[in-house]
């Protein structure tokens, strides 16, 4: 997984002492590391079925991998989430990469760097005398936005735009994000796009505009994306950017399980803001199909 190997935990720490239950002496086999909900944007119900949650390796030196071979699939749980256990072969480092993806394309796929609580940071509670507290559940636990992708299922009614974010050259642009602005300059939404640079947005209000608003209206989309790169052609996420999460306190802080990264409105490390907004009109109700958006970092 990624991580040096000097940030994981040793051999030593992955064997624990029995701990004393009602029943009496037990040995704890594994602990939560992880646990991974991903969130519908538009709704904040969980996103689902059908996710691909995985956590990343690191290449062996001096073998080529295989598709597929950099990842480690993470337990599905149902309405809990995907859980990454410490207690799996092979020890977990301190911090972890985490992608969740979406076969169908209903969500675009997002990539995380998560700081784990390490093994003896949680074992510490069951010792006796205790030599740690205890980290609740919630305090390991990853909440992302997931935003809607090209096959996301848009219910009758609803006002957006499909488009495409394009260089000057109109070569699509990976991984793109765009804000809506309404009259007023009021936020309307955001979207994220994929490695193709398509882009579904959908948008809620009118901004400032009186009662009752016109069928059709103007919005102000700004475009953010990553300096063009060449991306391995094995791996589809490729250029797509793993974003920093910070730990969670335990209890967790409300900011911790709800903030701009996870909800995707954090303009990541490497994007770069397109020199000048782009006006598009939509109609209230309907999804629109536009021309391409032209991006030209400023």
């Amino acid at each position: 997984m990624t991580g040096a190997a000097a940030g994981r935990e040793g051999p030593a720490a992955l064997r624990e002492d029995p701990i004393a239950v009602a029943a009496g002496p037990a040995e704890v086999l594994h602990r939560l590391a992880l646990a991974v909900r991903p969130l519908d944007a538009r709704t904040r119900a969980p996103a689902g079925p059908g996710l691909s949650v995985t956590c990343e390796y690191e290449p062996v030196p001096g073998r080529r991998p295989r598709p597929g071979d950099l990842l480690r699939p993470l337990e599905g749980h149902g309405a809990t989430g995907f859980v990454l256990r410490h207690g799996a072969p092979g020890a977990l480092p301190r911090t972890v990469t985490v992608r969740v993806d979406d076969p169908a394309r209903r969500w675009v796929p997002r990539r995380f760097r998560v700081p784990l609580w390490t093994r003896p940071e949680l074992a510490g509670a069951d010792a006796s005398p205790p030599t740690a507290p205890y980290v609740r559940a919630d305090a390991r636990l990853l909440l992302p936005w997931l935003l809607p992708g090209p096959a996301h299922p848009v219910p009758l009614g609803t006002t957006g735009i499909r488009l495409r974010v394009v260089t000057p050259a109109g070569t699509p642009v990976r991984w793109p994000r765009v804000d809506a602005f309404g009259p007023g300059g009021v936020p309307l939404g955001w979207a994220h796009g994929d490695e193709h640079g398509q882009v579904l947005l959908l948008v809620d209000g009118v901004g400032v505009l009186p009662s009752p608003p016109p069928s059709r209206f103007d919005v102000a989309l700004r475009t953010h994306a990553p300096d063009p790169a060449a991306a391995p052609p094995a791996d589809p996420l490729a250029g797509l950017v793993a974003e920093p999460v910070v730990r969670s306190t335990s209890p967790p802080r409300p900011q911790d399980l709800d903030n701009a990264v996870l909800r995707g409105t954090a303009r990541p490390a490497g994007y770069r803001t397109g020199a000048a907004d782009t006006v598009r009109t939509l109609t209230v109700g309907q999804l629109v199909h536009a021309a391409d958006l032209p991006h030209s970092p400023a």
